[in-house]
């Protein structure tokens, strides 16, 4: 009975461990890629949605089987655990695919790639991972100010450019929203230059088309060159915080130990250049004399 027990038991920790469950998500990600590749009701698309389906299967095995090991409160605490139940609910109408017809809802197949983020539990083999994810999430803290300063600043352009250019190019400038986007582009320098060319070629006077060309000379410079430049200066710097702390703590160290040892020398040669007391040299002459008398 005992030896059933721990064979039972040895099972269940295979069954919910990265060993099996993480090759579970690539072949299902692999299955739905086949869905998506082959036309649907062929041997091969038939063939996916079984292993699809059978994956499925799987994932809410695994689920009951971590809450039996686990209690649903140890469950529930883990947030993977509770990213992964979400997907498997929402993928649950996949299980009624052999008695009923999914294929308005077959966008729920999708949802379950996002099982694919469990493999950032991988980067725990990664050498000093502590390090690059507490940089990572001190980079993305110190960058929140410079990210919100140039979201105001393609707000300003771009509310400028729909006001300015929206009757010209309506496609790109008709309204705040086609006008953000625009300046987006402009901000990363993906085809800048087209827009300046477009309302050159639409305005109705030769002023329209110097104007536009300054416009977005300045916002690539503002946004593009001297904003995004900036965002990954801070980006870059933080993320080496970890190194440059380092030596300033060594140099903070050294520091202290020389003042250390400039207060002893200053110490000791004051003790030197200090005369010795009347009763000091007394009591030396008496030593010495002592010492004559006894040879």
């Amino acid at each position: 009975m005992n030896a059933t027990a721990k064979s039972g038991g040895a099972l269940t920790r295979l069954l919910i461990s990265e060993r099996v469950v993480v090759p579970a998500i690539i072949l299902n990600a692999m299955a739905l890629i086949v869905l998506a590749s082959v036309e649907e009701g062929s041997p091969v698309a038939r063939a996916a949605m079984a292993v699809d389906y059978a994956c499925v299967l799987f994932f809410v095995l695994e689920a009951a089987l971590k809450v039996s090991v686990r209690s649903w409160a140890g469950y529930w605490a883990s947030g993977w655990n509770r990213f992964d139940l979400t997907i498997i609910v929402l993928s649950a109408p996949a299980l009624l695919t052999p008695v009923v017809d999914l294929h308005e809802l077959s966008v729920l197949l999708v949802l379950r790639l996002g099982r694919l983020f469990r493999l950032f539990r991988l980067l725990r083999f990664i050498p000093n991972r502590d390090h690059l994810v507490a940089g990572v999430c001190r980079s993305l803290k110190a960058s929140v100010g410079i990210v919100l300063g140039l979201m105001l600043l393609n707000l300003i352009l771009a509310l400028g450019a729909t006001f300015l250019f929206g009757r010209f190019a309506p496609e790109h400038f008709g309204n705040p929203a086609l006008s953000l986007y625009s300046l987006f582009r402009v901000f990363t320098l993906e085809g800048w230059y087209e827009f300046p060319d477009l309302l050159a070629a639409r305005a109705a006077h030769p002023l329209w088309a110097v104007l536009a060309r300054l416009y977005f000379l300045g916002s690539v410079l503002a946004g593009g060159v001297v904003g995004l430049s900036l965002a990954n200066a801070v980006f870059v710097d933080e993320m080496m915080m970890d190194n440059n702390s380092d030596l300033e703590k060594k140099v903070d160290a050294l520091q202290e130990e020389i003042r250390s040892l400039k207060t002893l020398l200053i110490a000791e040669s004051a003790r030197a250049a200090t005369p010795p007391a009347r009763g000091d040299l007394d009591e030396r002459r008496a030593r010495v004399g002592g010492k004559a008398a006894a040879e």
